[in-house]
């Protein structure tokens, strides 16, 4: 029975009032306190204790914290798991906002979930420690070492919360920061994007516009009365309208899609342009035809076309046509060369048939008509009788060099010959070489008939000639083609020539030709100061400065020709 009181008594959780009622005041008063003498004379209510000394007030204080200690602990796990259960509801609205961002800032969530793993742990370990062993086994300075860590716990559980309050607009800002990121670094890969694609889609224009050039370099120019349509001038055109949707990238209100529409219909233009060329090629000669026909019975009083459809045609066929071809309209150019073929094709079998209808009746009708080039072989002779013309000024201010430029550009026309030139390009050239000194009208009379030596001044006027000539030239659209020819042919193959020191492939192959040309003309030509070389004697002269002065392709070319023609003029 003793045993069980013990036990009894020590499962009891002790308190401040049980050891404070446990205790026997009376045997710490004096012995004589029931003498009525001792109380005589004082009047209390109650009774009167002695006051107790200072180390039992301390050891009263002392187990009054002890007992609040272990008070506060055995309260403090059931505050902890409240908490946390506060924690896991601030977490669960944490990952809402979290699942609904596009990036998660990973360092805030690691933050989060080692803070929330150590907080359940201390509680866990907390725990263990506060039912392992009673608490008042423990000794105050124990209990507030374990007291300290609940606290801690608390502070812990209180900085993740208030992370956790925090972390959605973090997150966020994260999230709004790495979407501005993403932007632009999809906005740079676009960028790239679209500066590949445009500079494939250039790069491809540019080889299409190489391959037409190859596959019509033979091709002869399209005349359009006094105007001349070449693939030079739509190779210019192109190149032009090629730079300004280049220089329009920049621009930050341009669509790359919108520039890479217009380069995909200049290829396309480009594209079209060898068949678009023959096409223009077929209806003029056939338009040519059919009012050359057509004439020729008007002359006979049989008219068939109305003058008012002539004339609306003949302006189709001769301003509209070579002015979209000028400025690259090539489908509006299609829609004219479409409303011609359809006024051929409906006056064409009616105008022949007459024409037919007529040779039978009086034969040889139709020799007053003169052959119908439309351009052909002879479709700039009208320009080289007007470049000869021209030339005939010339000879009238230059005595000594009568003759000069028609040998200069027959000798020429038949070197480009030997170096496998056709067409349109002998007569280029033979204009070119008709128009070479064409700049000496500007140049005083005086300093071209000198005999004596020039001075460098009048030299320097004498080499100004190249640069007149290409200035007059260049006045008519149909000489265009020539006129870096005049300019340049006074170049020389290692540099030294002039105007510009042009040198080896850099000079215009025609004007290589021309300088050869002109060279030997002048070598076997007599002047007041010297007697004109030997055919042969020149032909030296020439290789001798082939490679220097001469492109050494361009000497034996020419050699060639003067040999097969057999020109050998009597040395004076």
């Amino acid at each position: 029975m003793e045993t069980e009181r013990l036990d009894e008594s020590a499962t009891e959780k002790p308190t401040i009032e049980n050891i404070v009622a446990g205790s026997d005041f009376s045997e710490v008063t004096p012995k004589d306190q029931s003498s009525p003498s001792l109380l005589e004379g004082v009047k209390t209510s109650e009774p009167s204790f002695p006051r107790p000394n200072s180390v039992f007030q301390n050891t009263i204080g002392s187990i009054r914290q002890w007992l609040d200690l272990q008070k506060q602990i055995r309260a403090y796990p059931k505050q902890a798991r409240q908490r946390l259960k506060d924690i896991e509801a601030a977490f669960l609205a944490y990952r809402v906002t979290y699942a609904s961002l596009t990036f998660k800032a990973p360092k805030i969530e690691e933050e989060l979930q080692d803070l929330y793993h150590q907080v359940y742990e201390t509680i866990t370990n907390l725990e263990q420690k506060s039912h392992k062993i009673p608490l008042f086994i423990y000794p105050t300075p124990k209990l507030k070492s374990i007291k300290a860590a609940w606290d801690e716990l608390h502070t812990q559980q209180d900085i993740l919360m208030d992370k956790l309050a925090a972390a959605p607009k973090r997150m966020d800002f994260y999230n709004r920061m790495q979407v501005m990121r993403e932007k632009k670094r999809l906005e740079e890969i676009r960028r790239r994007e679209n500066a590949a694609r445009l500079e494939a889609a250039t790069e491809s224009v540019k080889k299409v516009i190489s391959y037409v050039e190859s596959q019509c370099k033979n091709d002869d120019p399209v005349l359009f009365g006094n105007e001349v349509l070449t693939f030079q001038d739509a190779r210019t055109l192109w190149e032009q309208i090629l730079n300004e949707i280049l220089q329009q990238r920049n621009q930050e209100s341009t669509e790359v899609e919108d520039l890479l529409v217009r380069l995909r219909a200049l290829e396309e233009s480009v594209r079209d342009y060898p068949a678009l060329s023959k096409q223009v090629q077929r209806v003029g000669e056939r338009f040519s035809r059919l009012i050359a026909y057509h004439d020729l019975l008007s002359s006979y009083g049989k008219r068939i076309i109305p003058q008012a459809e002539i004339a609306r045609a003949s302006t189709i066929m001769y301003e509209q046509i070579p002015a979209l071809w000028a400025t690259g309209q090539y489908q509006q150019l299609k829609v004219m060369l479409e409303r011609v073929e359809n006024f051929l094709n409906f006056y064409e079998n009616t105008v022949e048939l007459e024409v037919a209808i007529g040779e039978r009746r009086r034969p040889g009708f139709t020799q007053s008509l003169s052959p119908t080039v439309f351009p052909g072989a002879a479709g700039l002779s009208p320009l080289i009788n007007l470049a000869r013309v021209l030339v005939a000024a010339i000879d009238q201010r230059d005595r000594f060099m009568v003759g000069h430029s028609e040998r200069v550009a027959r000798y020429a026309v038949e070197t480009a010959k030997r170096m496998n030139w056709s067409g349109s390009d002998l007569e280029f050239i033979e204009i070119a070489g008709l128009l070479h000194d064409i700049g000496k009208i500007s140049i005083p009379e005086v300093i071209l008939t000198k005999v004596k030596p020039l001075t460098p001044q009048e030299w320097k006027m004498i080499q100004m000639h190249p640069y007149y000539g290409a200035q007059i030239v260049k006045q008519m659209n149909t000489f265009s083609r020539i006129v870096p020819w005049v300019y340049h042919h006074q170049e020389h193959w290692d540099g030294t020539g002039y105007p510009e020191q042009l040198s080896k492939q850099e000079i215009p192959p025609a004007s290589a030709i021309i300088a050869v040309a002109e060279a030997y003309t002048t070598m076997t030509t007599d002047l007041p100061y010297r007697n004109g070389f030997t055919s042969q004697e020149a032909l030296d002269k020439l290789r001798e400065a082939a490679g220097t002065q001469f492109n050494p392709e361009v000497v034996e070319a020419f050699a060639e020709a003067i040999q097969d023609t057999q020109e050998y003029p009597p040395k004076a």
